[in-house]
């Protein structure tokens, strides 16, 4: 008998501990991230005219590279998340996975955080990944991207899914992709494309920055060897029509 109830109570004891480990994940996954919940606070209009004046920007940015020249951008998280929340779905529908909702940004120091709303079959919460942006030393327009980690909620989540993740999107965008390790976490490294047909010389990207609530990113265009060699043709052909003499009429 006494055995019996000590089992009834070490298995009450069990159950109760399950319960409220079980609790406790389930809590730690429905915890909502700051960040978030501030970049989620978009009136409609407020939206919509952010995200008009991204596309602008991004517009007239798209024209300054297609010539030689400098050029610089500077969005802020604010503009990015107005665009995020009035255009992405209406502009690119079906872009996102069925299990990821409403995405948004926040610029802390040099930290990139993303955030969105997980709904799948086994969890439904708020998915934030901490990130690195950087450019690679030596290592013309190649974009280091090192993830330091994943939550869903409050609670840690393997960095592997999204790795995979992250590759098979790649994949299907034609995106050039490759991984490295830079302190422990893993660093995607993208390229990013220097020639286009529209684009009258080779791109150079000088600087990416974050800082809080900004992301900077300047450079050139610079002339190609062949237009350069062209340029320097013409000038050499307008010095000789120049320096050659003048006819005049005469009579004999």
């Amino acid at each position: 008998m006494a055995r019996k109830k000590t089992f009834i109570v070490v298995f009450c004891l069990a159950v109760a501990l399950i319960a409220a480990v079980t609790g406790a994940v389930y809590n730690a996954t429905q915890q909502v991230p700051d960040f978030y919940t501030e970049a989620l606070e978009f009136e409609p209009a407020e939206a919509s005219e952010t995200g008009e004046i991204l596309e602008e920007q991004v517009f007239a940015f798209s024209n300054q590279v297609k010539k030689p020249r400098r050029w610089s951008l500077r969005l802020t998280d604010r503009q990015i998340n107005g665009w995020l929340a009035s255009d992405l779905t209406e502009k690119f529908p079906g872009v996102l996975p069925e299990t990821i909702e409403e995405p948004r940004v926040a610029v802390q120091g040099k930290t990139l955080l993303v955030g969105c709303k997980y709904k799948g079959q086994s969890l439904n919460s708020i998915l934030a990944v901490s990130l690195d942006c950087f450019l690679v030393e030596g290592e013309p327009n190649v974009v280091g991207i090192q993830i330091h980690n994943v939550t869903a909620g409050s609670l840690p989540i393997p960095i592997g899914k999204l790795i995979d993740e992250i590759n098979a999107y790649a994949e299907k965008a034609n995106l050039p992709l490759r991984w490295q390790q830079r302190d422990g976490d893993p660093v995607a490294l993208i390229t990013v494309p220097s020639e286009g047909p529209e684009i009258e010389g080779v791109i150079r990207i000088d600087a990416l920055e974050l800082k809080d609530g900004e992301i900077l990113l300047s450079g050139e265009t610079l002339k190609t060897e062949e237009e350069k060699l062209k340029e320097a043709a013409e000038a050499n052909q307008t010095e000789v029509v120049e320096s050659e003499p003048s006819s005049s009429d005469g009579s004999s």
